[in-house]
């Protein structure tokens, strides 16, 4: 029994070094390079493309099968214009599955790559021809499965003839991990994304663990680290990060993200920012989202001083025309030279995107002021009521009642237009002491009469476009007391009227 095991194996080994020996010869007689022309020919006849063959072919047999290529470019469809090229490529197999039906490559490393994706005016993309339905027959039978991919120094353009945008991905680097059905595999990627339309300029990283399912159409990515730093739109100096968890199912169009954190630094014209976005739970079902919280963080610098914004919508629900949310909590705090304030608006709120409407039907707003020149040094109010924003037609409408500088107030205000603003109000105040707000010098002028009073700035109002009505119960000024005091306003093209 031990003789007949020791020559069956003896024998066995024999055979698998011929067979080595033959394949190593057909390797180093075989020159595949003798059949460029048989293969552009191939090419041509099938794809209807012009395969150009530059560079030398090699094949190798240790320790993988494989097989490099040099410089090599393929044309458009029916035509000699360049669609991609490359400098070099290498494709390596694992030998062993093979003899199982599966295709294992051990590595795709591609150099050099220059490709342009054209997405034409009829909706048609230069790709198309290439992913022909496939009948049974030509159906492969081999498994899919990537030990690792690496792409060096290449550039990848996208052009939509519809928009005329033009998005390039220069010095674009990727390594991966394993690409395989239900394995979870490494991606590293770097790139510069450059567009005009919109104007951006990123020098973007990535770096993530994918898993993906192809025949249920499923993709996770756990552990995702992007980063992005450049210019885009007006924005300079841009500094952004995300991280988070992302699952996908494109059958369903089921997204949903988790554990998701943006951050962003930078400045727009002479202002600067710092904001901070988290999403615990974001979910996407075809064209509906939904997201138990979302919370804004953000820090503003500029002219007008610092402001720090605190932003929190609550069981937010929407699509991509229009969103609703059960709470919506801001708080500014807003310091400048003179003065410091202080706001929390809280409201439920619905709002439309495609025409740029907010409603906060139920407002609640408090106010607290600071500063030197203010009565005791502070001013505080908390109101009630509805504010309505609509972007399209540039207008606002705001319809408030509560306590506000030491009175009890009813105000609408509508304003129409935002380059020259038409601003309606109507103002109902129960009373008012004008003396807390005055110069000692103006509430002492009924003692001390002068012949020459020094006039109101008004300068601030030139080019305000306003009208209204002002009702006051009491008003009090310069220890006058005056009852049902009614205010007409009228201010339009440099001049102002009060009856």
């Amino acid at each position: 029994m031990r003789k007949l095991l020791k020559y069956s194996l003896w024998s066995a080994g024999v055979m698998l070094a011929i067979a080595i020996a033959g394949i190593a010869y057909i390797a180093a007689t075989f020159n595949p390079n003798d059949y460029k022309t048989q293969i552009i020919k191939l090419v041509q006849d099938k794809l209807q493309r012009t395969l150009k063959l530059d560079g030398d072919i090699k094949l190798s047999i240790f320790p993988t099968i494989g097989a490099s290529i040099g410089k090599a470019s393929l044309s458009e469809f029916q035509s000699d214009e360049e669609f991609i090229y490359i400098d070099s490529a290498r494709v390596s197999l694992a030998i062993k599955p093979l003899l199982s039906n599966q295709l294992i490559v051990d590595k795709i490393s591609i150099g050099g790559l220059k490709a342009t994706l054209v997405k034409f005016k009829n909706g048609k993309t230069n790709i198309d021809d290439l992913f022909s339905k496939k009948t049974d027959e030509e159906k492969t039978p081999f498994e899919f499965d990537i030990a690792s991919m690496h792409v060096k120094n290449s550039e990848l353009t996208y052009l939509d003839e519809a928009t005329g945008a033009r998005y390039v991905l220069k010095d674009f680097n990727l390594n991966t991990g394993r690409i395989a059905d239900g394995a979870p595999g490494k991606i590293d990627l770097a790139t510069v994304v450059q567009s005009s339309k919109p104007m951006l300029d990123l020098t973007v990283k990535m770096k993530a663990t994918s898993t993906f399912n192809l025949d249920k159409k499923l993709l996770q990515m756990e552990g995702l680290k992007l980063q992005a730093k450049g210019t885009a739109l007006d924005i300079s100096n841009l500094a952004a990060q995300a991280h988070g968890n992302i699952n996908a199912n494109f059958d369903t169009q089921e997204f949903s993200m988790n554990k998701l954190a943006v951050t962003a630094t930078g400045m727009q014209g002479k202002n600067t920012f710092d904001a901070k976005l988290d999403a615990p739970v974001f979910n996407l079902v075809k064209n509906n989202f939904t997201s138990d919280k979302l919370t804004l963080h953000a820090k503003l610098g500029g002219a007008i001083g610092n402001i720090v914004a605190n932003l929190a919508l609550s069981d937010l629900a929407g699509n991509p025309q229009s969103f609703k949310s059960s709470a919506l909590a801001l708080e500014l705090d807003i310091k400048q030279p003179e003065q410091a304030y202080k706001v929390k608006l809280g409201s439920p709120a619905t709002g439309n995107f495609e025409q740029q409407q907010l409603n906060l039907s139920n407002l609640t707003l408090a106010v607290n002021a600071t500063g030197d020149k203010l009565p005791n040094k502070s001013v505080s109010g908390k109101m009630k009521g509805s504010l309505q924003v609509d972007g399209s037609r540039q207008s606002i409408q705001t319809n408030l009642a509560g306590g506000l500088l030491q009175s009890q107030v009813q105000a609408k205000v509508a304003v129409n237009g935002f380059q020259d603003p038409a601003i309606r109000f109507d103002l109902e105040v129960d009373q008012f002491d004008a003396d807390l707000y005055l110069p000692k010098k103006a509430a002492r002028a009924t003692t001390k009469p002068t012949t020459t009073q020094q006039p109101f700035d008004l300068a601030a109002l030139q080019k305000l476009n306003l009208g209204g009505e002002i009702r006051i119960g009491m008003l009090k000024i310069s220890d006058a007391k005056l009852l049902k005091v009614r205010l007409d306003v009228k201010k339009h093209n440099g001049s102002i009227k009060i009856s």
